[in-house]
């Protein structure tokens, strides 16, 4: 009763903010429809409440308009206000033209998309991440297809297999327990859309080892997927992501369980440690403040160069992963966060201000890297030690 409650107290609020834009269903009407999908994506609430408010308004408008977010919108309890507002038009007869075609043929894959789910993992520490995309068999459990992804490689390998749905669940809490990270719920399109991308950039540079995909992909569909956006556009404003002191906040990300190992390993980034050892051990360099002022200017290149051209893109996609894992995992200011340094970073240049992520991130890998010389230093000379 009490979840009940708290469910019509968020459509209450969400309705709310909807007339303070001025946006009033007290005579629902369909030239309603088109104002109220400019509005999702701007909170739960609000998403609840137009979702509530298109099953009000009789008319084939808003059976499409339900259909349209139902593609759009990951979110369990929205997916429960669409089937209720989905069975008020559907007692007046007004039913999408692909609800009809999914009931009348269940054979075709994309009239069946609605019982195709996918689930992602955080990224982790080198920019990979878990996907999953199952579909249930007629009497056969759950068809699912495994891959692993890497933000600048794409795909690294890939898999299928035939599970019970309590096998599924299993594995993502063994994931849960081992690695403390959870497998969100995406679209699956969207998620088709990652695989498809990564086997491409994969193929591109010539990994061997892929040549079923093609095979295992057809569970799912043949053709090149649709081109989308990213499903995190439709969870947070992105116009509203940098608003605010972003920048100094951005550091708290570093401190979350899904972000405290990552570190900077890619060739580009390794190129300028030659740079921190000649800061360290040149002449030229007179006292500890002129070495830490060296320091902080080959990390302010490092995040330049961490911005730009295919580097910024990569990284960009992988911010983008994390603000959908953390608002899926509840932690919608840390999502705005991460939000806010992918679409800095995917405007190719971190601006003239210092983002704190970003160089937090730069000087970690360094001191990781810096470490690791270190520790091969010192095992080289005592090796030089002659033992009596």
């Amino acid at each position: 009763m009490a979840k009940s409650k708290s469910h019509e107290e968020e459509i209450r609020a969400g309705l709310r903010s909807l007339r303070a834009l001025g946006i009033t269903i007290d005579a629902p009407a369909p030239d309603l429809v088109p104002r109220l999908k400019t509005q999702i994506g701007k909170g739960r609430e609000t998403d609840l409440a137009i979702i509530f408010s298109l099953g009000k308004i009789f008319d084939m408008t808003s059976a499409e308009a339900l259909s349209e977010i139902d593609r759009q919108i990951t979110g369990k309890e929205l997916k429960k206000e669409i089937k209720r507002s989905r069975f008020k038009l559907a007692q007046k007869g007004l039913v999408a033209p692909q609800e009809e075609a999914a009931e009348k043929n269940t054979a075709s894959l994309f009239e069946r998309a609605a019982d195709v789910e996918a689930y992602m993992s955080a990224v982790d520490g080198g920019g990979g991440r878990l996907v999953w995309i199952a579909k249930p068999q007629p009497n056969h459990g759950l068809q699912v297809i495994q891959a692993m992804l890497q933000h600048r490689d794409g795909l690294v390998r890939i898999g299928g297999m035939h599970v019970r749905r309590k096998e599924l669940r299993k594995m993502a809490q063994d994931i849960k327990e081992q690695h403390d990270v959870s497998m969100i719920s995406i679209p699956w399109e969207f998620a088709d859309q990652m695989i498809y991308q990564g086997y491409e950039r994969a193929k591109a540079r010539g990994q061997s080892g892929l040549e079923n995909f093609h095979e295992l992909r057809s569970m799912l569909a043949t053709a090149k997927p649709k081109e989308q956006p990213h499903p995190i556009y439709q969870r947070l404003d992105a116009t509203q992501a940098r608003d605010g002191a972003w920048r100094e906040q951005s550091r708290r990300l570093l401190d979350e369980p899904e972000l405290r190992y990552w570190i900077l390993s890619d060739e580009w980034f390794q190129a300028f440690l030659p740079q921190l050892q000649e800061a360290q051990t040149s002449r030229l360099v007179l006292n500890q403040l002129q070495k830490e002022e060296r320091f902080s200017a080959i990390a302010r290149d490092a995040v330049k160069a961490l911005c730009s051209g295919e580097n910024g893109q990569a990284f960009k996609r992988r911010m983008e992963d994390m603000a959908l894992y953390l608002v899926e995992t509840n932690r919608p200011d840390l999502a705005k966060l991460s939000l806010a340094v992918a679409l800095q970073v995917g405007a190719g240049d971190p601006g003239p201000l210092d983002v704190s992520f970003l160089t937090g991130l730069v000087q970690k890998s360094f001191a990781f890297f810096m470490s690791q010389e270190k520790a091969k230093v010192e095992e080289e000379r005592s090796s030089l030690i002659i033992k009596p």
